[in-house]
């Protein structure tokens, strides 16, 4: 307890990484007070509170064999270790012991869950699993105890959140946006498959994303894989790293969430000279375009201290592999490994661009490639799952312009163009969602998710389909295209073959589609040289 205290309370983030005798010492110092008054500055209030009795659920697995039955002897199905944990929580909570199978479901959220069983149900605050179900541990305010090194450190967590209980809403959300929010099909819900607890699902009924913010545990998975920014990490909002980046030039950055800063501090490691500290609450929350602006702005290599799998920047280590024969971006998995990682790191092309007009990340990002490609070629950088890129073909002969794909794309990858009725397509701004795909009434499109094509051609919009002005037979004006008439037109030839004026209303505005039905009913006679 008393090495958090020291981290908590020590200031600037970061300053504990460096050696003394590091000659640019005083120097990065002054950087980390500064990127600390951003931070602070930033700082998201807990603006939320429960109240957390203490009412403890735990959950077991019953055992039915004759060892457990001599160990146990007053009640044979539950395990020894469950009854030796729930006789010391007695002495702070009221506990109720449930046999998983007993189990029909649970609800609720931290401080008021309910547990449904065929005898009865009950509420609890909390709830500690002697059995691995993932379901129920996604609830946060459920621990298991094969998390926990000893029975005394789950006790101690579990009586840190008695009484007032404070959180905020860590994660805001755009629906108009979101490529799931309304939509006829589920195309996205990345933001959900990565949640490790309940604080985003999906209302498939509704077609809504339902937000939990008591559930949620600020590790920002969602944003970085969200395709679209409809999802903003409040903690640290991508404003506060636009400040941060000018800081950042000519230095070899060494970045590490808060996790990683605790266990460097507790294991005392120094950085190596070379080496200038930035701490994060999370990576989690980076997507590709964040990577590779930290090589762009410092101008060096970067070197991440991170455990885990972080694919924005796998995939932006595709880029740079291709494009300057190396992964720019060195993971340490282990601090043992920094020391050599920190050795092989070199310079990068420098590039002072800034998002001046608060442009989606994928139009930044491709802005930032661009940069790097100039007017070559280097082949394909393979998208990393779940971060796709990717392209799409059609069948232009029989594409009918009706724009529905247009109408479905929200991130303007697909638009037409009125000048010369074309249909184009940007596939550096596609997220490859594939609703335009379902949406295309003549079941033409494919979509490839393949990867990033590293030549310019990919960064530009491109005529995927193209088609003549149709004018009204009547005042000539333009109101569609040739095919996409003659195609209705076709359709409704054989129900239409008796009655000559409903036929023309097709190939007709809709100013003259009234005037013309309008004419008929009357029985005017229509002047057939207009």
């Amino acid at each position: 307890m008393m090495f958090e205290v020291s981290i908590q309370n020590s200031y600037p983030l970061g300053h504990l990484l460096l050696h003394k005798d590091n000659p640019f010492y005083s120097q990065r110092i002054d950087t980390l007070n500064k990127i600390q008054d951003i931070f602070d500055d930033f700082t998201l209030d807990k603006n939320h509170q429960i109240q957390i009795p203490n009412t403890l659920a735990i959950i077991y697995l019953r055992q039915d064999n004759l060892q457990n039955a001599k160990d146990n002897p007053n009640n044979p199905k539950i395990p020894q270790d469950v009854q030796l944990f729930a006789k010391k929580a007695q002495e702070t909570f009221e506990i109720s012991l449930w046999e998983i199978d007993s189990i029909d479901f649970v609800d609720g959220h931290l401080g008021n869950f309910t547990l449904h069983s065929q005898e009865k149900k009950i509420n609890f605050a909390q709830a500690v699993l002697f059995v691995e179900e993932e379901n129920l541990a996604r609830f946060r305010g459920f621990y298991r105890v094969a998390d926990f090194l000893n029975p005394q450190l789950l006790l101690d967590t579990l009586q840190s959140n008695l009484g007032i209980y404070e959180y905020s809403e860590a994660i805001s959300y755009d629906s108009n946006l979101c490529q799931f929010h309304h939509r006829r099909e589920k195309h996205c819900t990345k933001c959900v498959s990565v949640c490790p607890t309940f604080g985003v699902g999906a209302n498939e009924t509704l077609m809504e994303l339902v937000f939990s913010p008591i559930d949620c545990i600020a590790c920002g998975a969602c944003v970085g894989v969200c395709p679209t920014n409809c999802l903003e990490y409040e903690i640290f909002p991508k404003d506060a790293l636009e400040e941060i980046y000018p800081l950042l030039s000519q230095n070899f950055i060494f970045l590490c969430d808060k996790e990683g800063y605790e266990e460097l501090v507790k294991n005392q490691v120094t950085l190596p000279f070379n080496l200038f500290p930035l701490v994060l609450p999370t990576l989690n929350f980076l997507n590709e375009n964040d990577f590779l602006t930290f090589l762009q702005a410092s101008s060096r290599d970067l070197l991440v201290f991170y455990k885990g799998t972080l694919e924005n920047l796998d995939f932006v280590n595709n880029i740079t592999a291709a494009c300057y024969h190396k992964k720019a971006i060195k993971q340490a998995y282990h601090f043992s490994e920094i020391e050599s990682l920190s050795a092989s790191l070199g310079e990068f092309e420098s590039y002072l661009y800034k998002n001046r007009y608060n442009k989606s990340h994928r139009e930044s990002f491709a802005q930032r490639v661009r940069f790097i490609l100039k007017d070559k070629d280097y082949g394909l950088a393979k998208s990393v799952e779940p971060i796709f890129y990717g392209n799409i073909a059609i069948d232009e002969s029989r594409c009918t312009l009706c724009l529905s794909c247009v109408g479905a794309c929200n991130v303007n990858a697909l638009f037409a163009k009125e000048e010369d009725f074309s249909l184009r397509y940007n596939p550096s701004l596609c997220t490859t969602c594939g609703y335009c795909i379902a949406s295309c009434p003549e079941n033409i499109m494919e979509l490839s998710k393949e990867g990033m094509l590293l030549r310019e051609d990919y960064f530009q919009s491109r005529k995927l389909a193209q088609d003549e002005p149709f004018r009204c037979v009547e005042c000539g004006k333009v109101f569609a295209t040739k095919k996409s008439i003659d195609k209705i037109t076709q359709m409704l030839q054989n129900t239409f073959m008796q009655e000559s004026d409903k036929l023309r209303t097709l190939q007709c505005c809709a100013d003259c589609k009234v005037k013309v039905m309008f004419q008929n009913n009357l029985g005017i006679q229509r002047n057939s040289n207009v």
